[in-house]
């Protein structure tokens, strides 16, 4: 593609022409449904039960995210689906064709998402919190908090050495890490010291306690990966039922 082609497609997004010469896009998004949303954490906070129980709650904000097209697996249907906007200009030029085929504005994040229900989207097609309910199970997955370099004791609960009977000042090292004559080497996955946090986590089976669709707000029970602000996928679990009154 020449460089005046993709100046022209910049252009164009940047200038909202091809959000103008779109079809109408039909925001009636309850009828969709799909197995997760992707979405910003916005931190902790504590929610009051009806029985009077204090239950700690994570805030996440869901969206909005943004149909963009089908994707036909071998015995699903999925959705890709577009989240948070972004300037034209950060983006290289195979995603600003991509953008520009599908007529919408260009998103910093795409994932695809199995469709629950296989019906009939236009791309642009605004996608709220109401994929959720209070009552759901989820499962929620992020990059966790990176911890920098941890020893042992951190990073894998080792207890220590015991501090008498003459114990040198080596109480937290990690003690031995192999054998001399056999295996002579260092066994793969041996458990030492190293860096930790900061790769991808999840956490299953959590409640969906509240839902507030005006907003793109959900509150689930208990805590989840990653720092406030960052990127987390919610999905309905996958083991058992994840919905509440299905």
């Amino acid at each position: 593609m020449s460089e005046d082609k993709t100046e022209e497609i910049a252009e164009d997004i940047k200038s909202d022409n091809l959000t103008e010469t779109a079809e109408p896009v039909d925001n009636n998004h309850s009828s969709i449904k799909l197995s997760g949303l992707m979405g910003t954490k916005l931190g902790m906070t504590h929610s009051l039960m009806d029985d009077g129980r204090v239950v700690p709650t994570t805030l996440v904000q869901l969206g909005p995210c943004y149909a963009l097209e089908k994707s036909l697996k071998t015995k699903k249907t999925s959705l890709k689906i577009g989240f948070q906007d972004v300037k034209p200009t950060s983006l290289n030029k195979p995603k600003l064709l991509y953008f520009s085929k599908l007529k919408v504005k260009p998103v910093k994040y795409v994932k695809e998402f199995d469709l629950l229900e296989d019906t009939e989207i236009k791309p642009g097609t605004e996608i709220k919190a109401d994929v959720f309910k209070e009552g759901d199970i989820a499962d929620v997955t992020a990059n966790s908090k990176g911890k920098g370099f941890s020893g042992v004791i951190k990073r894998h609960n080792f207890a220590g050495l015991r501090h008498t009977h003459g114990t040198p000042q080596n109480q937290r090292s990690g003690g031995s890490i192999g054998a001399c004559a056999y295996p002579g080497r260092v066994w793969k996955g041996q458990k030492m010291a190293g860096r930790y946090g900061g790769k991808k986590s999840t956490i299953q089976g959590l409640e969906v306690i509240k839902v507030d669709i005006e907003k793109n707000l959900i509150f689930i029970k208990g805590s989840i990966p990653g720092s406030n602000g960052s990127l987390v996928f919610v999905n309905h679990t996958r083991k058992g039922n994840g919905f509440r009154n299905n």
